[in-house]
C-alpha cells in the first residue's frame, strides 16, 4: 500500500523548514524584547473552549472544526486558533493572580481548520501569535500594532499595507448589525448562498466576503462609524494619531471585520499582494467567559506558511545555504575508524563535519564534497595514517596542505 499525506497538510523539509524555523526564532526574540513571555498550550481542547469563544455563528465553528469524541466520550476539537487556548490557560493556572498586569504572552505552533486547501492556506498550518491581557486602551493597542510591524520588518517583508477599523463594542455593534440586516434584506436574492446564510447569523462577514463584499450595494451599506459612541470615536482618533506620530502608515477600511465573535473596537490586518499575513484586534468579555474578570485584551496571529511563501517570492535571503565545513575522505578501514574520533572532536568544537564511509576513492570524495558545497576536504589514506597526518584541501582556494592530526581543529577554525 502506498501512503500519502492527508489533503491540506504538508511535509516541511530542506530550505523550507529552515525558513520556518528562522521566522519562529526571530519572532520569539522580537516579542521577548517587547516583554512577551512564551506560552505553549495543548493542540486539542474541549470543544466548548472554541465554540463559546469564537462564536457559534462563525465559519470556524459551523464549517471548519476538526472535532471528534475521544475514548472517554468527550467532545474534543483540534485548536483552530490560539487566543482561546491562551485565555483558558491564564484562567486555569491563575496567572492573573500571580503576575502584574498586563500579561503579555506569545505562542507558536500548529492550528487546524477544515477548509478548502490553497496556496498559503492549509488544514494544518503554523501560526505565531501575541496576546495582551489587561491592556490599556489606545496605548497597548498602538504598542501591539508597533510590535506587528517590527515582526514583519524583522524578516524583511516588503510592501505591506496596514488596514484598521473600529467595529464597536457589543452594544454599538448590535445596533450596526440590526441596521445592516434591515438594509441588506431587499438585496438578499443578489447575494451568494453563503452570504444569504450569513445575513441571518453573521452579517458582518458579508462585508469582507471576497466576492459579495465588492458589490456596490454592499459597499454602500451602513458603516459602523454611524453607531459608535463619542468615547469610541475619540479612542479611534487617538489610535490613528499615535500611528501617524510613530510613522506607521495605515488606511481605514470601514468594511474590515474579523470573523470571530470576541472582537470589539479596533481590528486590523496586514496585507501583502491581496493576502492577509497578520491580523487581530481588541477583544472583551473573553476572560470573563472563562471565569475571570472582564479584562480588556488585544492580540494577533500571523500565518507562517504565507510568510514563508512571501519570503521566497520577494527573494529575501533570510537563511544561509547549507554549507559543510569539512568532508573527511577516509580511504581505508583504519582511516574510517580514526575519522569517527575526528568527526566527534570537530563537531564538539563547532565545526560541521561529515564522512561518507562508502567512499574509498579520491575522485568520489571530491565529487561528494562539491555536491554538498563543503569548504574543506580532509583526506586520510594509508600514508597519512603512518605519518599521523591528514591532507587538507581548501575547496575555494584549492590550497592543499599536510598537517598533523593533532593540529586539525585549530587549522580548520583559523582558516
Amino acid at each position: 500500500m502506498k501512503y500519502i499525506k492527508q489533503r491540506g497538510t504538508e511535509d516541511i523539509f530542506g530550505k523550507y523548514v529552515k525558513i520556518l524555523s528562522k521566522i519562529e526564532s526571530v519572532f520569539l526574540n522580537v516579542a521577548t524584547l517587547s516583554g512577551y513571555s512564551e506560552i505553549r498550550t495543548p493542540m486539542f481542547e474541549a470543544v466548548e473552549v472554541f465554540s463559546r469563544s469564537v462564536g457559534e455563528s462563525s465559519d470556524i465553528v459551523k464549517k471548519e472544526f476538526y472535532n471528534f469524541k475521544d475514548k472517554g466520550d468527550r467532545e474534543i476539537a483540534l485548536r483552530p486558533e490560539g487566543t482561546a487556548s491562551v485565555i483558558r490557560a491564564v484562567i486555569e493556572n491563575k496567572l492573573l493572580d500571580k503576575e502584574p498586569l498586563p500579561l503579555k504572552y506569545c505562542y507558536s505552533g500548529p492550528m487546524f481548520r477544515y477548509e478548502r486547501p490553497q496556496s498559503g492556506r492549509l488544514r494544518q498550518f503554523n501560526q505565531f501569535g501575541c496576546e495582551i491581557i489587561g491592556a490599556v486602551p489606545v496605548y497597548d493597542d498602538v504598542d501591539c500594532l508597533s510590535l506587528a510591524v517590527q515582526l514583519l520588518e524583522s524578516i524583511q517583508i516588503k510592501n505591506w499595507t496596514l488596514e484598521i477599523n473600529n467595529i464597536g463594542n457589543f452594544e454599538s455593534r448590535e445596533k450596526w448589525i440590526s441596521a445592516l440586516k434591515k438594509y441588506l434584506e431587499p438585496f438578499k436574492s443578489q447575494l451568494s448562498e453563503l452570504s444569504q446564510e450569513r445575513l441571518e447569523s453573521n452579517p458582518l462577514r458579508i462585508l469582507d466576503d471576497k466576492i459579495d463584499g465588492k458589490l456596490d450595494f454592499v459597499l454602500n451599506a451602513p458603516k459602523v462609524s454611524e453607531f459608535l459612541s463619542s468615547e469610541e470615536k475619540e479612542a479611534q482618533s487617538a489610535i490613528e494619531k499615535c500611528l501617524k506620530d510613530m510613522g506607521i502608515k495605515f488606511k481605514v477600511n470601514p468594511n474590515l471585520v474579523r470573523g470571530l465573535d470576541y472582537y470589539t473596537n479596533l481590528v486590523f490586518e496586514f496585507i501583502v499582494d491581496d493576502s492577509t499575513v497578520l491580523a487581530g484586534g481588541r477583544y472583551a468579555k473573553l476572560v470573563s467567559e472563562f471565569g475571570g474578570e472582564n479584562y480588556s485584551c488585544i492580540g494577533f496571529g500571523a500565518g507562517l506558511q504565507r510568510l514563508c511563501l512571501l519570503i521566497e517570492k520577494q527573494n529575501t535571503q533570510l537563511v544561509d545555504e547549507d554549507v559543510c565545513d569539512v568532508v573527511i575522505g577516509a580511504l581505508t578501514d583504519d582511516a574510517k575508524i580514526l575519522s569517527l574520533s575526528l568527526l566527534n572532536d570537530l563537531r564538539k568544537n563547532g565545526v560541521s563535519a561529515v564522512c561518507k564511509f562508502s567512499l574509498d576513492k579520491l575522485v568520489k570524495v571530491f565529487s561528494y564534497a562539491e555536491r554538498i558545497k563543503a569548504k574543506n576536504v580532509v583526506i586520510i589514506g594509508a600514508k597519512e595514517l603512518e605519518n599521523k597526518t591528514v591532507m587538507v584541501k581548501n575547496q575555494t582556494t584549492l590550497e592543499q596542505k599536510e598537517i598533523k592530526i593533532a593540529d586539525l581543529i585549530d587549522f580548520i577554525k583559523n582558516k
